[in-house]
Parts: C-alpha cells; sequence; structure tokens
C-alpha cells in the first residue's frame, strides 16, 4: 500500500514539475502574457462562462501595446495573439506560404466530411482552391440573384403571414436561418428546401446539428490533433454525415442521369468526379472529396449569414433614423434601376448606404470572431528579435477585439455606417477589417454571403419597419459555447409597410 502510494506521489511531483516548466515557457521567451492557472492555464471558463471573443477582449486590452503579439496558454499549450497590423499583413499576404495552414483537425479516412477546403492545408488546399474559385465570381453572382431574390420574397410572405397585418413582436433568428439554408439549397446546389414552410425540413435540421458538435470531442481535436488521428475520432455527427453523403450522390448522380446543367457547384463537382473516373487525380475529386466541399458551403454559408442579418436588423431596430436612410436609399435606387418597382442585381450594387451598413455590422459583430494560422516554418518577426515564431506555432487572429479597437474605429460600441466610406476605409490599415480574412485564403463564399445578406435585408426593411420589442436585449447577449459570435434568441417589433 505504501509502494503504491509512494508511487501515486512520484507521479504527481513529476506531473507537476513538468507543468510548472511548461507554463514558464512564455516567460522564459519575454513574451507578455497572464500568469496561468494550473492545467487550464489562460482558458478558464471558456465557453463556458465566456465566449472566446470576451476572454480575448480583456487580455487585447490589456497587453495589446507590449508588442506585435502576446502569448496565451490554451489549456497547457502556448498560443501567440498577433495584434500588430503589420504582422498581420505578413501572416495574411506577404508571407502566406509560410501561413497557409489553419491548424485545424480533420480526419479524412474516418471522418470523411471534416476534409474540406476550410480544415485542409498544404499541397491539397493550394491545388484545390483555384478549382472551386470560379463558382463564386462576379458573373456566378449574377446567375445566382434570381434564386436569392426569390426565396426572399417567400421570406417577406411568411413574415407578413405571422404578423397578419398588425404590429408583432417576432423571434426572427430561426426564421432568417430558414431563408439562409433554402437560398443555399436553391442557388448553389438547384434543391428546393421550403424549410421557410416547413422548419423541421431535413436539409435545415441536418444543418442545425451540423452545428452542434461535440464539445469534448471539439477540445480533445483541437489540442491532440495526431492523437485524435490515430484513435479515429469522428467529429461529423453520423446522422449528419449519412445524410449529406446520400444527399450529395444523390443529386450528382440525378444531374448524371438526366444530363442536366445549372452552371452552379454542383456542375463543377460532376466535371471533377468524372475527371477522377478517368484517371486524372491531379484535377479530379472522389466521391468523398465532393461531399466534404458541398457540406462546408452549407455549413459555413448557413449560420454565418443568417446571424449576420440577424444582427444587422437589430441595429437598425436600435437606430431608427439609419433605418430610414436606409429604406430611402432602397427604393430612391430601385426607381431607378430595378425593374418595374422590383429589385434587380444592378440596382443592388447601387447601393451604397447599405453596403455601409452590412459593413458596420460585421465590424461590431464579426461572427467568425477570431482566425487561425499555423507557422510552417521558424519566424523571425521583424524589428522583434524575441518575439521569433517557431514551426508548428498556433497562431490567434483576435478580430473582434481590433474591430473594438478605438485606435481604428473611435467609439467603438457605437453603430456608425459612415466608418466605410471609402476615405474612411483607406485611413485605415489592410488587416483592421477582417471579417472574411485576408490575402489568398479569403473567405471563399464571401461574395455570396454579402448577396445573402443584401437581398434579405432590402427586402425585409422594404416591406417592414422594425423597432426593439419590450424584452429586446441591450446590448445583445451572445451563447457563451459557440465557436462563432451567435445572439441568443430574441425578439424583434415588426410592423408590416403595406
Amino acid at each position: 500500500m505504501s509502494a503504491t502510494i509512494s508511487l501515486i506521489a512520484c507521479v504527481l511531483v513529476a506531473f507537476y514539475l513538468w507543468m510548472r516548466h511548461r507554463f514558464s515557457y512564455l516567460k522564459r521567451r519575454g513574451i507578455a502574457h497572464e500568469d496561468p492557472r494550473p492545467v487550464f492555464g489562460n482558458v478558464f471558463g471558456w465557453r463556458i462562462t465566456q465566449h472566446t471573443s470576451q476572454m480575448l477582449q480583456k487580455l487585447y486590452v490589456k497587453y495589446k501595446d507590449s508588442g506585435p503579439l502576446f502569448g496565451i496558454y490554451f489549456f497547457m499549450k502556448p498560443v501567440y495573439v498577433v495584434t500588430d497590423m503589420d504582422l498581420l499583413k505578413q501572416i495574411f499576404i506577404k508571407d502566406f506560404s509560410n501561413f497557409d495552414s489553419r491548424g485545424l483537425f480533420y480526419n479524412e479516412q474516418d471522418d470523411p466530411l471534416s476534409a474540406h477546403l476550410f480544415a485542409i492545408d498544404g499541397p491539397r488546399w493550394h491545388n484545390l482552391r483555384p478549382r472551386l474559385t470560379p463558382i463564386f465570381s462576379g458573373a456566378k453572382m449574377k446567375l445566382m440573384f434570381p434564386s436569392v431574390l426569390r426565396i426572399a420574397r417567400e421570406l417577406s410572405r411568411a413574415v407578413h403571414e405571422r404578423c397578419a397585418g398588425h404590429v408583432a413582436a417576432l423571434e426572427v433568428t430561426k426564421l432568417l436561418a430558414c431563408y439562409t439554408m433554402d437560398t443555399i439549397g436553391s442557388a448553389i446546389f438547384g434543391l428546393e428546401c421550403n424549410s421557410l414552410r416547413d422548419a423541421k425540413a431535413p436539409f435545415v435540421q441536418m444543418g442545425l446539428n451540423a452545428m452542434l458538435k461535440k464539445r469534448i470531442d471539439y477540445l480533445f481535436c483541437l489540442f491532440f490533433p495526431e492523437l485524435s488521428l490515430k484513435l479515429h475520432i469522428k467529429r461529423t455527427p453520423a446522422d449528419v454525415e449519412a445524410f449529406y453523403m446520400r444527399l450529395v450522390k444523390d443529386t450528382i448522380s440525378h444531374r448524371e442521369a438526366h444530363h442536366i446543367k445549372r452552371n452552379d457547384l454542383v456542375d463543377i463537382m460532376v466535371e471533377m468526379k468524372q475527371k477522377y473516373e478517368r484517371g486524372d487525380t491531379a484535377e479530379g475529386l472522389t466521391i468523398n472529396e465532393i461531399a466534404a466541399q458541398m457540406y462546408v458551403f452549407i455549413v459555413a454559408g448557413f449560420e454565418t449569414t443568417a446571424t449576420a442579418l440577424v444582427l444587422a436588423l437589430y441595429e437598425l431596430a436600435r437606430h431608427e433614423d439609419i433605418q430610414c436612410q436606409l429604406r430611402e436609399e432602397i427604393e430612391e435606387v430601385i426607381a431607378n434601376y430595378g425593374e418595374n418597382g422590383e429589385l434587380t442585381y444592378e440596382a443592388m450594387q447601387k447601393m451604397k448606404y447599405l453596403e455601409q451598413v452590412m459593413l458596420e455590422t460585421l465590424r461590431m459583430y464579426p461572427v467568425a470572431s477570431e482566425h487561425l494560422r499555423r507557422v510552417n516554418e521558424h519566424f523571425e518577426v521583424p524589428n522583434y528579435p524575441k518575439h521569433y515564431l517557431p514551426a508548428g506555432s498556433q497562431l490567434i487572429i483576435p478580430v473582434y477585439s481590433i474591430h473594438h479597437d478605438a485606435t481604428y474605429y473611435p467609439e467603438p460600441e457605437k453603430f456608425q455606417p459612415e466608418r466605410f466610406t471609402q476615405e474612411a476605409i483607406q485611413q485605415r490599415p489592410t488587416c483592421a477589417y477582417l471579417p472574411f480574412g485576408q490575402g489568398p485564403r479569403i473567405c471563399i463564399g464571401m461574395r455570396f454571403g454579402r448577396m445573402k445578406l443584401a437581398v434579405g435585408l432590402i427586402t425585409l426593411i422594404r416591406n417592414f419597419r422594425f423597432s426593439l420589442a419590450p424584452d429586446t436585449p441591450q446590448p445583445m447577449q451572445f451563447k457563451n459555447h459557440s465557436f462563432l459570435l451567435h445572439p441568443k434568441e430574441f425578439r424583434l417589433q415588426l410592423e408590416p409597410l403595406s
């Protein structure tokens, strides 16, 4: 018994000494950081009592002037938080080849849907990205526009039905999630999801299930990616994987069997599948690889746009003057550039104030509140000799904190679309605005996301006046456990205008 107790004591002492040495790493390097707690480092309460953006904001304010970066311990793993604009420009653009990886876990063998464009890196990413980029070109956006507009009109009808011709307080987050899912299904995949009429439609339910990944699995894969691969861990829920694999196979088979061409993402995927079957492994993709890419376009574009739309309406409800100015612009531009009083793609592009409202919404509420990068090779930070970045280091870019830095955005908690006039934009560093990232790895679906957001806002602002309900939270409250900056459910008051 005494021998067992002695062994346990020795193990505990050894672990304590190892942890103490581990937690002295940043201090030995001379890098500013918060004193870590045992085991938890600097993330005690992370995604339980505080959202990632809140955790980073406190540290950013304290350490942003201590150098081009500061350090934190994600549990016992040292991570670097980058704050310097010049260093960010090197990471995103100038030295992109050394920072082209996000360092995310994916398991292609056991969890095929995890090996998508957002997660993969290295030569595979460099090979795949340019082949998928054409689907989100300006020309393709114009082709997708009628589908998005049709569903926005369906959204307006659905809201009218809920208001029943009267002023009504509605919970809008789920309804707008259905709108974004229907636009993705129709414009990109040629599918009719009908979730605006049936909120329990499989397409939207599986999209929601995909976002509710197990927290323990997420943490384990984040901090032990190599061990996770050896243990064959899957992060995609089994029902989600089965649904999307079947959806992709059935959609592609139907297109091939009936020789259907719609000039959309599915057409590109069919071509890649056929190339692979002809033996062109450099340009072709397997059905599993195709399913992964289609899956991420659904999931990534679903909640992000819905959240941005919800938060834009929230701020417009809080600022009646801005809402009225936006409505006036919408009606004036449609009168001059629309067709028979209806929105057109050209008219949408003429709405400068609308663009400013969307940009300011994503400044105040960047849905992806931080970006991740991994260092491929040892990197010496210019002008800061002690701030080298070892190969394999994980970087965090605190987007929310940068967007709320008064150095770049005076009175950052105020909603001011005028921050995004061309003159104001040119006065700020390029990397002071990062809702979609920057450089070669900027969000591939950015144009489509902004079009969905614009058409949704135009349609709703033309047809309804938004104001705060008595129980609308001020300021906005967010879900601590969410990976994205996701608001808690709330209600807005809507008044039909016709």
